[in-house]
């Protein structure tokens, strides 16, 4: 049996319905007990609900796996994002040993071998460093950006054609990858029997600019779309407007600072691997999630 934190969540769904589909046992942790988690039920799933900062419960749930998915997406929203994802980790390797795992695939991100200069992504950085107390064998994914992030800039899309970016310049191509093939890399390392540790490098099938996006927009759109760069002195008033946290917004800045300074970049002796996903059919679904949200 396989356990999924955030079973819910973008990589979490298609790890979880991923394994279904190769005949394995799943046991998805969520948050909540509702809808959604009888519809896993009715797929064959096992639905546990656990909070994360609960250790006696998270390790009650991952107790008897021979593998699990573990993963933090930050709480932007909280004042101190850096704080609260610092104690989510060390809850997770926690439970993972008291719960006595063999084996741990986790979620990380480009750029989390850095100690500064990138944002939010050095709550990754942590993860990977409390990690090194993991006792069994972990396999660390390093992701590139998720080409669903574009999501954050759809309204402006549809309604202008336009497509801000604080990727700059705006035809600088990064590493960029769907949670489509995040959540089917992490399944089939899960199902992997490692003799020691793994750090890996997920990219994309090539790596996209905005311009390349924006390019990709105008063919599902059937419309011109414009990627435009958003002036950095606007950066973190915008985040601000949003109802980010101080420290949420300063983060985002940097991190953004990082991508387009070149700091923010896979390195090291990692293993690589590629989705197949294209950027235009991630942006596909993309859009179609954005219907059905405001339908």
């Amino acid at each position: 049996m396989y356990a999924v934190t955030g079973a819910f969540g973008q990589t979490g769904r298609i790890v979880s319905q991923t394994l279904l589909d190769a005949g394995q046992a799943v046991r998805m942790i969520v948050r909540r007990d509702d809808a959604e988690a009888a519809a896993w039920r009715a797929k064959g799933a096992e639905v546990v609900c656990s909070d994360v900062h609960d250790l006696p419960a998270l390790t009650a749930a991952l107790r008897g796996a021979q593998a699990a998915y573990l993963l933090n997406p930050p709480n932007y929203m909280v004042d101190d994002m850096f704080a609260v994802a610092r104690q989510v980790h060390g809850k997770l390797v926690a439970a993972a040993n008291d719960a006595g795992l063999p084996h741990i695939v986790a979620l990380s991100s480009v750029g989390a071998q850095h100690e500064q200069g990138t944002g939010n992504i050095l709550t990754t950085h942590d993860f990977e460093q409390q990690l090194a107390g993991f006792k069994g064998i972990r396999t660390v994914l390093r992701a590139a950006n998720f080409v669903e992030n574009w999501a954050w800039s759809i309204q402006p899309v549809a309604g202008q054609g336009i497509l801000p970016s604080m990727f700059l310049p705006v035809d600088k191509a990064l590493p960029m990858v769907s949670a489509r093939d995040i959540g089917a890399t992490v399944a089939a390392l899960l199902m992997d029997n490692p003799a020691s540790n793994r750090l890996i490098a997920l990219h994309g099938p090539t790596d996209v600019s905005p311009a390349d996006a924006a390019t990709a927009l105008t063919h599902l759109l059937r419309r011109s779309v414009e990627a435009v760069a958003v002036p950095r002195e606007q950066w973190r008033d915008i985040f601000l407007s949003k109802g980010f946290p101080v420290t949420s917004a300063d983060a985002f800045c940097e991190m953004f600072d990082g991508f387009n300074s070149g700091h923010i970049v896979f390195d090291g002796e990692l293993e690589i691997r590629r989705g197949s996903t294209s950027l235009e059919t991630a942006l596909r679904a993309v859009l179609a999630a954005a219907k059905a949200g405001s339908a």
